[in-house]
């Protein structure tokens, strides 16, 4: 009878400890995706990996700490940790597994590894023949090798699946405009303009305003203010005021959605930006050192950038190489950079 009773407990404790391991599991997952959410991916990777080093490195906890190592720019241990993502799936392939290789594929892109990315694009393709985002990151790809037509042939699938969805226009017509290939860019803006008879104000604004129509854009998009206010409209409004030569305005309006949003690196960086151009670089460090202090990936390679100009332009070579040398660790391939670190080396 005690021996039974023995036993009864001792299942009762080895329950109740693999229940309380799997809430701790849940805990800290949520907790992942919740900084995850928040782009604080310093907290989400310690979460991550003081879990998988726990024991508890599942899938979703994989997939965490690489989607935190993307954010923070650690592209090569992103790759090789969604492929330990993968290898805690079943052997079924599902919707988790094919967001993952999204993932992998912007990591192995931003890593410089165009083959493995288009390849990886390509089997996520052959799955989701109508990801329009898949399309729209592999005609990325092959712009950068130098596939142009390729790159043509998936943008015109991007935009034939989702017609309704400017950014994605907007985002081919950046990536072809930074590539020198203006009349093909401006033609994905020309399709924007006509694909739908119902443009909300803030799309009509931020295609009128990459047209060169900036009052029509300026007007439009405050129009779309006065609805709600985010992020992108903060930027392109600002960024139509600069470009109707009203920096000052433009940097009010980048302040105050700061003061109300401060985690909001691509803002600090526009609003850096402007304080370079103005001549105020240390108003501009300021803001370059709180949009850095943010920890995540939007903005931080523009900031990492301007931090270089700034210390440049205040005659602070010695800051300023070492601003470029930390830059060049994580973006090796900015021809630009490296060419202004030639000159750096020289001072």
């Amino acid at each position: 009878m005690k021996q039974q009773t023995l036993l009864k407990l001792t299942a009762i404790g080895f329950t109740a400890m693999v229940l309380a391991g799997c809430k701790d599991t849940e805990t800290a997952s949520y907790k992942a995706e919740q900084a995850l959410g928040a782009k604080d991916f310093e907290s989400a990777y310690n979460i991550a990996s003081s879990a998988i080093e726990s024991g508890a490195g599942d899938k979703e906890m994989f997939r965490s700490k690489a989607i935190a190592l993307l954010g923070l720019g650690e592209y090569e241990q992103a790759e090789s940790t969604f492929l330990q993502a993968f290898a805690c799936s079943n052997g079924f392939v599902d919707r988790t597994d094919i967001d993952n290789s999204y993932y992998m594929a912007v990591a192995q892109f931003k890593k410089g590894d165009h083959a493995a990315a288009r390849s990886t694009l390509d089997s996520i393709i052959a799955l989701r023949p109508k990801d329009d985002g898949a399309y729209y990151l592999r005609g990325k790809v092959e712009l950068a090798m130098g596939e142009r037509e390729s790159a043509l042939s998936d943008f015109d699938q991007t935009v034939t699946l989702a017609p309704d969805n400017y950014d994605r226009y907007v985002g081919i017509y950046e990536e072809l405009h930074s590539r020198g290939y203006d009349t093909e860019a401006s033609s994905y803006l020309e399709k924007a303009m006509s694909a739908g008879s119902k443009l909300s104000d803030y799309n009509k604004g931020v295609l009128e305003y990459y047209m060169g129509s900036y009052t029509d854009a300026r007007n439009d998009l405050e129009n779309a203010r006065k609805k709600s206010d985010n992020e992108n409209l903060t930027l392109y409004l600002g960024k139509t005021y600069e470009a109707l030569g009203d920096d000052g305005y433009a940097m009010s309006i980048y302040e105050e959605f700061v003061r109300l949003n401060p985690g909001s690196g691509r803002i600090y960086d526009q609003l850096a930006s402007c304080q370079i151009k103005k001549g105020d670089l240390e108003g501009a460090l300021t803001t370059i050192e709180a949009g850095l202090s943010l920890g995540n990936g939007d903005g931080m390679q523009g900031l990492m950038f301007n931090r270089v100009v700034a210390y440049e332009l205040s005659y602070d070579f010695k800051s300023a190489k070492k601003a470029m040398d930390e830059y060049l660790q994580l973006y090796p391939d900015d021809e630009t950079a490296i060419r202004e670190n030639v000159f750096l080396s020289s001072r």
